[in-house]
């Protein structure tokens, strides 16, 4: 009896460090993002477009290495709406569109507070 209680007992520790972990990397992550389109949103509207472009380069970096592990904590549809804004975001800066590339990285803001929101720890999302 003893030994099925500790057994039960590890396993749940263990659960629960791997879920406080799991949580730790997505926020991470996600607030690492924010950063980086808060800043490319600045230099974009201070009219630095090529710091704008590097910023983004460094988000879609972000994004692609850690998307593996991403994919295992989150919704890959969540995921993707991100991808997909870094994506038009460049294309906007490309072209110099600079109304798009803000509505764009609005959205992308939107969608990171929304993957944020849809994996914090509460009784809520526990269903």
């Amino acid at each position: 009896m003893k030994r099925t209680l500790w057994i039960t007992l590890a396993v749940l520790a263990v659960s629960l460090a791997l879920c406080l972990a799991g949580g730790r990397l997505l926020n991470g992550t996600v607030d690492a993002a924010g950063q980086l389109r808060s800043a490319a949103v600045l230099a974009a509207e201070e009219g630095d477009g090529d710091r704008a472009r590097e910023l983004l380069l460094r988000l879609a970096e972000l994004w692609r290495d850690r998307g593996e592990l991403m994919e295992m904590l989150a919704s890959h549809d969540a995921l993707h709406e991100v991808t997909v804004g870094i994506l038009e975001a460049q294309i906007c800066l490309e072209c110099d569109d600079h109304d798009d590339f803000l509505r764009t990285m609005a959205v992308m803001g939107e969608a990171l507070n929304h993957l944020s929101d849809e994996q914090a720890f509460r009784l809520a999302n526990l269903s």
